[in-house]
């Protein structure tokens, strides 16, 4: 068989499709990483990758920690049904399988590690914010490239100018995420997503077992721990080598990405990225912390036959917390800078166009004609309750709107947030 053809992968790339991400490629072969008690086996899921990759190397060492302590916290408070054990292996499996891969074309190609990633866009906040609006304009600019969502957990082979609108990996990638609409029917009107679309470049990171992806499918709360305070340098170089790889194949002059998880480690951004150019955006907390909690609960729920939402709410409320305090101080740290573009979700909303644009004038860049008539288009096309509307309260998950209001006050006043009432 090609390279090419083993290389296809039903997945979106984003923490959302990891559902079906499992299903296709690992459930046949669970029996062979998961003992009869219902653990996974961290050694076996390392052999299995290799097997399946027909590879062994993968790299430089460093990562091993964050996927020992992740199978750890799975295995010890994931609370896991048969099928989130499926699925979780399945997410590993393919997490191990991509590394394979990548090291594997680098060590083949070395001309890769010569491409630069110059000033790419770096979109980050709270989840749940406006970014992945905002990402799919800077997509439709033709000076930017995204992190497509077909491509995003396939790096390896690249893609290239002439089979990048017809890679079978698109195909493959719609079909995954008919079935996960079927699994969590309510996930669309929450988080649009497309095989074509941008997606979060989570998969990236996660290569190097560091990503808060992992933490949106369960409760795992000693590696979430452990996530906010690792070293996250060595993740972005490995998230930087699969853009090189990518861009080698496809000249690229500006890379637009986007995760929430950039803001929790700035330090690390701008360590690999010392040109970045990011954009927070900052929304009301209360619309945020109940958004993020409805999310993640549904998630949860493929995965386990018992959510906690009072637990998930807090969990996520804690989380949200603490990227704002790491993204602050950071930014204390640092100083008078303008490479950080501060976007409120309000004027986002009322006008979208108008709020890239002043992105653009902040890091002296311009929207050409062309780019701006492709987002408004885009706009009149996809308004925002094309797949129904995501309705929650705050108290499902045990949140009360007073205490939120207390705790968030420091960032709603440091960053003018307005009310959304």
């Amino acid at each position: 068989m090609s390279e090419a053809k083993r290389d296809v992968r039903a997945t979106d790339g984003s923490s959302l499709p990891v559902v079906v991400r499992a299903l296709n490629s690992y459930g046949r072969t669970l029996r062979r990483v998961r003992p009869a008690h219902g653990r996974l086996n961290a050694d076996a899921l390392v052999e299995k990758a290799q097997k399946s990759a027909k590879l062994d190397d993968f790299g430089p060492d460093g990562w091993q920690e964050g996927f020992e302590i992740l199978v750890d916290s799975i295995n010890d408070e994931g609370n896991l049904s048969k099928l989130g054990r499926m699925i979780l292996g399945g997410l590993i499996d393919t997490t191990l399988q991509m590394r394979l891969r990548v090291v594997d074309w680098a060590n083949r190609h070395p001309e890769v590690a010569r491409e630069q990633i110059t000033a790419p866009i770096m979109v980050t906040g709270m989840p749940r914010t406006g970014t992945t609006l905002l990402s799919n304009l800077l997509d439709l600019d033709p000076q930017n490239r995204s992190l497509l969502a077909w491509e995003a957990a396939a790096v390896v082979p690249p893609p290239t100018l002439s089979n990048h609108r017809e890679d079978p990996r698109i195909a493959a990638s719609v079909k995954g995420s008919g079935q996960l609409s079927k699994l969590a029917p309510s996930v669309q009107a929450m988080h649009p997503m497309a095989a074509t679309l941008p997606t979060e470049c989570v998969t990236l990171l996660g290569g190097e077992f560091k990503s808060i992806h992992f933490e949106t499918q369960g409760t795992f709360d000693a590696y979430g721990a452990w996530f906010e305070t690792c070293d996250m340098v060595p993740a972005y170089e490995f998230h930087r080598l699969c853009l090189q790889m990518l861009q080698s194949t496809i000249p690229t002059q500006r890379w637009a990405l986007k995760t929430p998880g950039h803001m929790w480690h700035l330090d690390a951004v701008y360590a690999v990225y010392p040109d970045a150019r990011v954009v927070w955006t900052h929304r009301d907390p209360m619309k945020v912390v109940g958004s993020v909690a409805s999310l993640n609960c549904t998630l949860h729920a493929t995965n386990t036959d018992k959510v906690d939402f009072a637990g998930v709410g807090r969990r996520w409320r804690d989380k949200c917390l603490h990227g704002i305090k790491a993204g602050t101080e950071f930014r204390d740290r640092r100083g008078s800078d303008d490479t950080v573009f501060d976007l409120q979700y309000a004027e986002l909303m009322d006008d979208p166009v108008g709020s890239v644009e002043r992105i653009y004038r902040h890091f002296g860049m311009e929207l050409d004609d062309l780019g701006r008539r492709k987002m408004q288009a885009w706009m009149e096309e996809n308004p925002q309750d094309r797949f129904g509307r995501h309705r929650y309260t705050l108290d499902q998950f045990g949140l009360d709107a007073d205490d939120l209001r207390e705790q968030f006050a420091d960032y709603v006043e440091r960053y003018q947030v307005p009310s959304e009432g």
